[in-house]
């Protein structure tokens, strides 16, 4: 019986969501296990001993290289949550840590109201990139999760929760700004205005638990400045590819600015905010646009842009031509960083010329052509 890659994909093992589910949580146990025993973490070594610094009022926006070598870019918050791992043994605290971003990614894909196949499809397609996300001990398959739960609840007109998880977002990992414009899609302004301003003030409150006022201004002060330097990187998206080209010289505001215009122009198509596939088009393109236009993104960071580009895949009728896409995607993106390439390639190929990036450039671009484009006779496909 000949191969055939379309009927092994069609068995009743690549189509249930349970066993999809199972084997990231799987994956996850793994991960987490191999690292905590077999492996540095420097990463989990620099969020927990965020919370340490926080209670002994130490700027946390300073190198401590006897702790740990990578930079500390969160907020005084994200230190204050650090505390519920802070007490655990390294083991389990990567282990419950890579398990609460796992579970909030998969459970934001699981509430979003398209049909169980594709669900299962976004599951696979995002498996590699998770991992690469998950061995780093990164947050970012949260950051994608609560930027999907903005859309949602705000979609459902529950603001409380819609604010919330947009509020939490920005004092969890400012990426998660990107989700505020889904404020300017739906009804109800005012009332997300005002519980975001409540939430803020509590998020912002909290960690005065166990540092003064004057000190909390401080590390907030602090923080932003320290994310003005983080801007100033080889960023690994359009603002690195462009960056490349040393004739050509564009400030990096101007390529940021771009990309949040042609965001928010598109939504004067009022007419079709309506329409569950135009939502669905245009949460896949914030998605892409957080990483796409991100002036200090990394390699972890694209389970974000990933997770767009599948939203973006699923949300009409493809043609061959955007599954090639998909599959140049699939190759370039999650694969660039895993032993499929030869270190050789990987390290003077890949990595110098920004390759992970460039499919979501090109997938985002599509994308927003299509939003540009959309009429409101636009055939309707049922995604119940």
């Amino acid at each position: 019986m000949p191969f055939s890659l379309t009927a092994i994909t069609k068995k009743p093992f690549f189509n249930n969501e349970r066993t999809i589910i199972i084997i990231y949580l799987i994956a996850c146990v793994l991960i987490s296990l191999k690292i905590a025993f077999l492996e540095s973490y420097d990463n989990y070594d620099c969020f927990v001993a965020s919370f340490e610094h926080l209670k002994k009022q130490y700027d946390l926006y300073l190198m401590y290289p006897l702790e740990y070598h990578t930079e500390y870019n969160y907020s005084p918050l994200f230190a204050l949550g650090m505390g519920l791992f802070y007490y655990l043994p390294d083991w389990l605290g990567i282990l419950l840590w890579n398990l609460t971003h796992t579970i909030a990614l998969l459970v934001a894909i699981k509430l979003m109201p398209i049909d169980v196949k594709k669900k299962v499809f976004v599951y696979w397609f995002c498996l590699v990139e998770f991992i690469t996300t998950a061995e780093n001990v990164q947050t970012n398959a949260t950051v994608a999760a609560l930027i999907i739960l903005v859309s949602l609840f705000q979609e459902k007109k529950q603001t409380t929760w819609s604010s919330l998880f947009f509020v939490f977002g920005f004092f969890f990992k400012i990426y998660v700004l990107t989700a505020g414009v889904f404020w300017i899609c739906h009804k109800k302004r005012g009332v997300f205005i005002w519980k975001s301003l409540v939430w803020a003030i509590l998020f912002f409150s909290l960690p005065l638990f166990i540092v003064s006022l004057d000190q909390l201004l401080f590390l907030y002060q602090s923080w932003f400045h320290r994310l003005q330097l983080q801007t100033i990187r080889d960023s690994l998206s359009l603002i690195g590819v462009i960056g490349m080209f040393k004739s050509i010289q564009i400030d990096q505001l101007w390529i940021v600015l771009f990309g949040t215009i042609s965001m928010i122009v598109v939504l004067l198509k009022k007419e079709v905010y309506n329409q569950p596939q135009f939502r669905q088009l245009y949460l896949g393109g914030i998605l892409l646009f957080t990483v796409v236009f991100n002036p200090g993104v990394e390699s972890p960071s694209y389970i974000i842009a990933v997770v767009g580009a599948a939203i973006w895949f699923i949300s009409l009728e493809r043609a061959k031509w955007h599954q090639w896409l998909m599959i140049f995607l699939f190759v370039f993106t999650s694969l660039s960083p895993t032993e499929v390439f030869p270190r050789y390639i990987r390290d003077n190929f890949l990595k110098p010329y920004h390759i992970k990036a460039i499919p979501c450039i090109i997938v985002w671009a599509v994308c927003m052509i299509e939003l540009f484009t959309w009429k409101k006779k636009e055939k309707i496909i049922s995604i119940a």
